[in-house]
């Protein structure tokens, strides 16, 4: 996965990226995990948080297909 060509598939509360990795992974497509809120805790600063301040990433050859497992997850959970 390089690194200059990831997207945003999701941004919001860390349980619900946890929740949104986890289905991607389920399904061999990899992601990365970004909390710059907790970031700069360990870094040993504190940065004002938001409620967008974890988001989820995909390759950008893997969105579209992370985009459809996401939806049919969400569908499934109906």
């Amino acid at each position: 996965m390089a690194i200059g060509y990831l997207k945003i598939i999701y941004s919001g509360s860390f349980i619900n990226a946890q929740f949104i990795a986890s289905i991607l992974e389920d399904n061999n497509i990899k992601c990365v995990i970004r909390d710059d809120f907790h970031n700069s805790i360990v870094a040993g600063w504190v940065a004002p948080g938001s409620e967008n301040s974890v988001r989820v990433l995909v390759a950008k050859e893997d969105l579209q297909n992370a985009l459809k497992v996401i939806n049919e997850s969400k569908n499934n959970l109906k």
